[in-house]
């Protein structure tokens, strides 16, 4: 699929590419397998028709690892690699990257601005790459060129984009302190690790609601999970309404029996009646620091959002709950 000037492009080409590339590829074909992975569809069916990719095409292309391995597979499958860091590079652009993005973060343990440096050096790269690709590379069959092919796959993956849920709009963007965004992750923590206590009215008045379902929680507790001190952290309506039942629900076990049943009694120990009356400037108890921040994050919801719908019905779930308490 080369054209006849190609050889001397690939001998021009520095022993070092591979080891300038390999962010950048690895990046961009974890994407395209992001990508080609979706569920089926008719417009994903002809994305994939277009580029002649499948996921076992990605997955062998994802395995190169050196410079005589990227050399070869320009050498005898250009437009398959061509294709991968088209999608890569397409699907990096937006929110189905999320995943992928997430994946790298955690695994390089870096910051989000690391991230995005990363992503930009990675884009760049390729950019240039591709640019390089249709300049020697001939077109697919019944293509007129490279340049052409590429705005039709674009087209395609911009019909694909229309046909994606509508991502839910940004409701609050915060910076928290290490205490405020590790009480979050424990609050949320906590509420997934309640156990389904049939004999308790109070769980089973927290299973029940859907915000606070385990796998409702998971994809809020990996975004937590993520965050470090002081970095953006946005939330959508929804993970915030997650967050303030979240809070207000671990606060209540706290400060009730629920502490004892599921065995965080010697986890957090507090302060008895007696000891607080004999201890001289008695230090603010665990409790009495849990029930600050949930009191201050509730406090902030409601005067941030007295209008919302969502905060509101959220409220009246946490009041209905809190009379299971007795």
């Amino acid at each position: 699929m080369r054209m006849p000037s190609a050889a001397s492009w690939l001998d021009a080409l520095p022993t070092d590419f591979y080891d300038q590339l390999a962010h950048s590829l690895s990046l961009h074909g974890m994407a395209a397998a992001e990508l080609i992975s979706r569920p089926e569809t008719p417009v994903l069916a002809r994305l994939r028709s277009l580029s002649g990719l499948d996921t076992i095409t990605v997955q062998r292309l994802n395995a190169i690892g050196s410079h005589a391995q990227l050399l070869a597979v320009l050498q005898h499958e250009p437009l398959p690699l061509y294709h991968v860091l088209l999608l890569g590079r397409l699907t990096l652009e937006t929110t189905l990257a999320e995943p992928v993005l997430a994946y790298v973060q955690r695994s390089m343990s870096i910051s989000v601005e690391q991230l995005q440096q990363l992503l930009t050096y990675c884009l760049d790269l390729s950019g240039a790459f591709l640019q390089q690709l249709e300049e020697h590379l001939s077109a697919p069959a019944g293509t007129i060129s490279l340049g052409l092919h590429r705005m039709q796959v674009e087209e395609v993956f911009a019909e694909l984009l229309t046909q994606l849920p509508a991502a839910a709009a940004p409701a609050a963007n915060l910076r928290l302190s290490e205490p405020q965004l590790q009480m979050l992750r424990l609050a949320l923590l906590l509420v997934h690790s309640l156990p389904p206590d049939t004999d308790h009215a109070f769980l089973r008045a927290v299973h029940a609601l859907p915000n606070l379902r385990a796998a409702a929680l998971e994809p809020l507790i990996e975004h937590l999970g993520r965050v470090r001190v002081q970095e953006p952290l946005t939330l959508t309506m929804p993970e915030l309404v997650q967050l303030y039942q979240g809070m207000q629900v671990c606060g209540m076990v706290f400060v009730s029996d629920v502490m004892s049943r599921i065995g965080l009694e010697d986890a957090f120990p507090v302060l008895t009646e007696t000891e607080a009356a004999t201890t001289e400037a008695a230090p603010v108890s665990n409790r009495q620091a849990v029930g600050e921040m949930v009191s201050g994050f509730t406090h902030w919801v409601q005067h941030t959002f007295p209008d919302s719908s969502e905060i509101q019905q959220a409220r009246q779930e946490i009041m209905a709950l809190a009379d299971t308490l007795g």
